[in-house]
């Protein structure tokens, strides 16, 4: 079995570009929550099963549908996800087979409002693949891509989604 931990960290606001607020971004990842797909394109289908209250934490239970040689199996199919949310900073997601996923807005050492960071931990478990095996080596490089590519595409995603109003 090998498990992959990974972090990303990427600035939410670059020079030139309209600033994102906290606020916005919190929002951002609330949708994210909901409509996974617009976020993750290997994702088909979001199913929110469940919406409640765990000790105060707002928890939402879902069935995400992967494309096919996508997620978590190679043939795809269906996960159940918990998301538990910690506002207006932490986003956690757990899927069944052990594997998690944090995203966090932090502040950046300026202290400006605008001066934001979004930071994407993963811990992503194979079972069924052996450590320094050849695809060990696979997997590694893949989710350092993914790790990188999915905190860029949430900023991009969120900012469209502000500029068309929806959040």
């Amino acid at each position: 079995m090998v498990v992959f931990n990974l972090a990303y960290t990427a600035p939410i606001n670059r020079p030139g570009q309209s600033p994102l607020t906290r606020e916005q971004v919190w929002a951002g990842l609330q949708h994210k929550t909901h409509h996974p797909s617009d976020f993750v394109p290997v994702i088909a289908h979001c199913e929110v099963v469940s919406e409640t209250e765990e000790d105060g934490v707002p928890t939402v239970t879902r069935l995400v549908t992967f494309r096919e040689g996508k997620g978590p199996r190679p043939d795809g199919g269906t996960v159940k996800e918990v998301c538990k949310h910690y506002p207006p900073v932490r986003a956690d997601f757990f899927q069944e087979n052990g594997t998690k996923v944090a995203n966090y807005i932090s502040q950046g050492p300026s202290g400006e409002p605008d001066d934001l960071f979004l930071t994407y931990v993963f811990e992503w478990r194979h079972p069924s693949v052996e450590a320094g095996s050849e695809q060990d080596a696979k997997l590694d490089a893949q989710h350092k891509a993914t790790a990188r590519t999915s905190v860029e595409t949430s900023i991009e995603t969120i900012r469209k989604l502000v500029g068309e109003g929806k959040i």
